[in-house]
């Protein structure tokens, strides 16, 4: 009896070690990861991320983006898609800067703990967009019975705000050591956006005719979009006024990154 007694004892006293041991590794391991998102760079945007470990498969952390002010990326796509010659004239020349920052919670499947294995992570996202763009339109002026042609364009400038949710799913590798690749398979969100956008320019009553007629096919245009557009403007002597209100957001996630765990 004293035996078996002792036999429990033991055996209670090295699984008690074994657990100490294990929980004092888990506390020992690194809780925070760095990384550096390297699919945007295609774009010109640089997206720089930050995670940490709460619990043994969950971790928060967040992405912080930006891309300086230039042409639209993928433009010729973009053309396609569109199909619509006014709108296409509007985005030939139109420029955009951004700067997003993305909360998010990961949830790990994989039994070797967090930053290894398969994820689900839903987000949150904001984003603010630069918009810069010249709004061309065409006038005919009828003089000594001759009809002459004349261009002008008019420098709108903005910013747009888009509030988006979602969720993403994807694998984070361990390559060697504290080194990591994270593949974000997809990320589909949904959200709203508004903004507001100015030109001034000095018009007459014929240029603010002409001006509201490219801007009507403006808008037709982004209302006929997967994701319509709700835009509204005002044109007046002293330049445009375009009001971008509520509309619906949509926008998909991805990334390929390269990660340091410390």
């Amino acid at each position: 009896m004293k035996l078996k007694s002792l036999l429990v004892i033991s055996s209670i006293f090295v699984l008690s070690a074994k657990t100490g041991v294990f929980a004092q590794q888990s506390d020992n391991e690194p809780k925070n990861m760095v990384k550096l998102n390297v699919l945007p760079l295609i774009s010109g945007k640089f997206a720089f991320e930050y995670e940490r470990m709460i619990k043994e498969r969950i971790t928060v952390g967040g992405t912080v983006s930006f891309r300086p002010s230039k042409g639209l990326p993928f433009l010729s796509t973009i053309r396609d898609v569109v199909d619509n010659d006014d709108l296409n004239e509007f985005l030939d020349g139109f420029k955009s800067g951004n700067f997003s920052i993305t909360p998010e919670a990961r949830f790990y499947t994989s039994k070797r703990g967090p930053f290894r294995g398969f994820y689900v992570a839903p987000y949150l996202k904001y984003a603010n967009y630069s918009l810069k763009a010249p709004l061309n339109y065409d006038l005919e002026l009828s003089a000594g019975g001759q009809t002459l042609k004349e261009s002008g364009s008019i420098p709108v400038k903005g910013n747009l705000n888009a509030y988006t949710a979602g969720f993403s799913i994807g694998f984070n590798f361990r390559l060697m050591d504290n080194l990591h690749l994270d593949w974000r398979l997809i990320g589909p969100g949904y959200g709203f956006a508004k903004g507001t956008l100015s030109g001034q320019k000095k018009l007459s009553a014929d240029e603010q005719q002409q001006v509201r007629q490219e801007l009507d096919d403006i808008k037709d245009a982004l209302s006929d979009l997967p994701v319509s557009v709700k835009m509204n403007y005002e044109v007046h002597g002293e330049g445009v006024d375009v009001k971008v209100s509520n509309s619906p957001w949509a926008g998909i996630r991805s990334g390929l990154s390269i990660g340091y765990r410390f």
